[in-house]
């Protein structure tokens, strides 16, 4: 029985990886529209950064061309851009986590053209530096990984709105203040999410962030007023130190001479959420 098992496993599983180089870039145009971004990289390591001013954007890729192939689009039109790998069908078991790690990819954009951003990030390991971008909306979906996404210089673009969804993930976000984004959702799995607020304030922010179990923590500077308001809380645990109680509502003191305000709605289950405070 086990000679027959093993004679009927899928061929798949006994070959290597065929891993290829994939590169594309487009200059900017003298009438640069906006840019719509949508990256997908399920599987693998990711860096996304600003790149050379001359260049709407830029990619480098290494992939397992065994089950995926390179997706580049981009409409001049309507400034629409896709890119990333798309699985070509082959998958069986034979890509483990550890060889999905030999994929790698990096992604550059111009500074100053406007950028709306998405990406799906699945079970890859990502860092994101957002300082320097033009970001003017951020969407970001991990699934069971590590993400980082550090915004590491103040944005001349006021960002509208930002989301971060993470599953079974650990997700870091650092000093999301220098996005300027006024609002921002968070919508936490089985994993650990921490929001840092530090940065350079230019606008009061709303958050609306869900977590269903594992832990969320907001780390927040003390200059900044805080209003928090929590729904749910069914087996919860909250950590609100610094903050009043006043029945599902909790505010910091210097809310109401606080040059910049943070909102935050919070609805949660099983969840640990921490207000951790920075010290200027």
């Amino acid at each position: 029985m086990l000679a027959l098992l093993v004679a009927s496993s899928p061929p798949a599983l006994l070959t290597a990886q065929s891993m290829r180089n994939y590169a594309a870039s487009r200059p900017v145009t003298d009438i640069a529209i906006p840019l719509r971004a949508t990256l997908d990289f399920g599987a693998g390591r990711v860096v996304v950064r600003a790149g050379d001013s001359r260049m709407l954007y830029a990619t480098q890729m290494e992939y397992d061309a065994d089950r995926y192939t390179p997706v580049q689009r981009y409409d001049p039109r309507t400034g629409i851009l896709h890119l990333g790998l798309t699985s070509i069908g082959r998958g069986g078991l034979r890509v483990t986590s550890r060889q999905h790690l030999q994929q790698v990819a990096r992604f550059e954009f111009a500074p100053a053209v406007p950028l709306s951003l998405e990406a799906n990030l699945g079970a890859s390991e990502a860092h994101l530096d957002l300082g320097g971008l033009a970001i003017v909306e951020l969407s970001i979906r991990a699934g069971a990984s590590r993400s980082t996404i550090d915004v590491t210089r103040p944005s001349e673009t006021r960002c509208e709105r930002a989301r971060f969804i993470s599953g079974a993930s650990e997700m870091h976000v650092r000093r999301l203040a220098n996005l300027g984004c006024r609002e921002i959702g968070i919508e936490g799995g089985a994993g650990s999410t921490t929001i840092d607020f530090s940065g350079t304030w230019t606008t009061d922010a709303r958050v609306t962030a869900t977590q269903t179990v594992g832990t969320l923590t907001l780390r927040i500077p003390r200059s900044i007023g805080v209003r928090l308001n929590a729904t749910g809380r069914f087996l919860s645990r909250l950590t609100f130190d610094g903050l009043t109680r006043s029945g599902d509502s909790w505010q910091s003191a210097n809310f109401a001479d606080a040059a910049h305000h943070l909102t935050i709605d919070l609805t949660t289950n099983v969840a640990d959420v921490a207000v951790e405070w920075i010290d200027s």
